[in-house]
């Protein structure tokens, strides 16, 4: 005699293990955007971990806090979202920003500005444009999918 497979005795399939820095980088936009523009930024529960997860695989959590501050600092007339921070317009002004001789001083002092450092962090290096290139395709790729 067959037995009938119930939930009890089926096995659970192991719960995926969450990437941390997502939750991190969250954390850091909401506060920053808090200190920066005086309101709490709107977080979109799974679209924006998402995005979050897909640009973590291009970038290091350190070049996306650096990328928030920009966009925080620069684009004070878009919505501070994390999908608006990652489309391909942002990242493209971001690209032609980075040609610009004033830039990187511009992000070290917006940095030092609302994140003093207390010694120089290998965390904030540069982008380069691979960086922002295999970035912008990621997230194109993504949002098509939505």
């Amino acid at each position: 005699m067959l037995k009938k497979e119930t939930k009890s005795n089926r096995t659970k399939a192991a719960p995926r293990a969450t990437n941390p820095d997502i939750f991190r980088f969250i954390d850091f936009f909401v506060r920053t955007g808090e200190k920066m523009i005086g309101k709490k930024p709107t977080i979109i529960r799974g679209k924006d971990g998402k995005l979050v997860s897909y640009a973590l695989r291009r970038l290091p959590v350190g070049k996306l806090e650096t990328l928030t501050v920009w966009f925080l600092a620069r684009k004070k007339n878009l919505q501070p979202l994390i999908g608006t921070m990652l489309s391909t317009r942002v990242l493209d002004e971001l690209t032609r920003e980075m040609d610009k001789s004033s830039f990187w001083k511009e992000i070290d002092t917006l940095m030092d500005q609302y994140y003093p450092r207390k010694e120089t962090v290998s965390m904030w290096k540069p982008f380069t444009h691979a960086d922002i290139t295999s970035m912008k395709e990621e997230v194109a790729r993504i949002m098509r999918k939505f």
